[in-house]
């Protein structure tokens, strides 16, 4: 039996925290509807890369789904919805708060209908607290959670994560969540909502308000190399320009690092004893350390001369050492994700879900096409053909009118 095999979830989610949720639910069972605008369906679908016009992003955010067009303005497709969310498991939306409570599609009004439904809500700032009705994206997450801010130095200034990490981490949050809700809708078979916000979410990792309130310490800025918490710990350049992360978190591993470059009376060294007087010394620590990579020459040799030592490290990889690397191709972390028939991309390679399951393994289907699943859901719901060409109609030229 598949993980979620037998559930059924309807989206009215658009970019990209939202339908990652759905996406995971789909490979392994889950029933996903996406549901779409009219005539310009999920926003998602004019993010690159385009091949003839076609998103791959989109298909990769919404494969395994079925797309399902409804005018929700419109009362006939309002009907439809609550229809379908009567009988679901979960539903996701990701609108602006209040959007959906002022279509009737919102929790209050939709529990009253479907006790058992489990509802997740994904915005930028949540649904409580004056800003709640503030638009917001994954950039306004991190700058807004003190990540950015603090990810630069004096010199680059706030410095954004390079993939949409609020938007990732929501969705990784909000999968939990959602499984930690069937569990309860399990023991007590009740639903409940479920409110994720990607500022929450960042500000969960990098605010640490004690620095300032408790230790009256000033959290610095380490830009890209060096921490706060640990010493020797950063991201290092080498001579031939490439890049190696040393990570000795506690005295073992800094005493075999020392040991390792040649200097071992610093094991003895009062300034060097401890994490925290590293950290209070990293000025006079750091050149011993780059004395040491100027010898090696390279990060393949420091990374070498680290790993025979059992030192954490890893050299700072680019997509293409991902893409060659042994142990992504042999654990089976890629995964080829399909693109519909007619795409010039035949299917789009990727590093899969976060999580593997001993139990069940992930499916990858393709979603077919724009509204591909309007005659078998609405079918279901006793619609003929000809009746759902006549909403698909009415539907598109309201859009164009308005």
């Amino acid at each position: 039996m598949r993980l979620y095999e037998g559930l059924r979830v309807v989206e009215f989610t658009t970019n990209i925290a939202g339908p990652t949720i759905g996406r995971w639910l789909a490979e392994y069972g889950a029933d996903v509807i996406h549901v779409e605008r009219p005539v310009y369906g999920d926003d998602s679908r004019g993010y690159p890369p385009m091949f003839d016009g076609v998103s791959a992003q989109y298909h990769t955010l919404n494969h395994g789904k079925k797309s399902l067009v409804l005018d929700l303005k419109d009362p006939e497709g309002l009907k439809i919805a609550k229809e379908l969310c009567k009988t679901a498991d979960i539903v996701l939306e990701s609108n602006r708060p209040g959007a959906m409570d002022r279509l009737g599609l919102g929790y209050e009004a939709l529990r009253e209908i479907n006790s058992r439904l489990i509802y997740g809500s994904i915005s930028a700032w949540g649904h409580k607290g004056p800003y709640a009705d503030r638009p917001g994206y994954d950039v306004i997450a991190q700058g807004a959670s003190g990540m950015m801010y603090y990810n630069g130095d004096d010199n680059t200034g706030p410095v954004k994560v390079f993939c949409e990490i609020g938007d990732y981490g929501a969705a990784t949050s909000g999968f939990g969540a959602i499984n930690a809700a069937l569990y309860y809708r399990e023991r007590t078979g009740l639903g409940q909502y479920v409110d994720i916000s990607l500022v929450k979410t960042l500000a969960s990792m990098a605010v640490k308000l004690d620095d300032q309130r408790i230790y009256h310490r000033e959290t610095k800025k380490t830009g890209s190399q060096g921490s706060n918490l640990l010493c020797p710990y950063g991201t290092f350049r080498c001579p031939d320009g490439k890049y190696i992360i040393i990570a000795c978190s506690n005295n073992s591993l800094t005493f075999r690092f020392f040991r390792l470059i040649g200097r071992p009376e610093l094991c003895e060294d009062p300034r060097f004893a401890s994490n925290m007087k590293r950290l209070e010394n990293t000025e006079i620590l750091m050149p011993v350390l780059y004395e040491w990579l100027e010898k090696m020459g390279t990060a393949a040799n420091a990374e070498k001369a680290l790993l025979s030592a059992g030192l954490p490290c890893s050299r700072v990889y680019t997509y293409e050492d991902v893409d060659q690397d042994p142990h992504y191709n042999e654990a089976g972390w890629f995964a080829d994700i399909p693109m519909p028939e007619g795409m010039a991309l035949r299917t789009r390679r990727l590093v899969g879900s976060p999580f593997e399951f001993s139990a069940d393994k992930p499916e990858y289907k393709p979603l077919e096409g724009f509204g591909c699943g309007n005659y078998e859901i609405l079918g279901q719901l006793g619609y003929s053909k000809e009746q759902v060409d006549q909403l698909e109609t009415r539907w598109a030229e309201a859009v164009k009118k308005s």
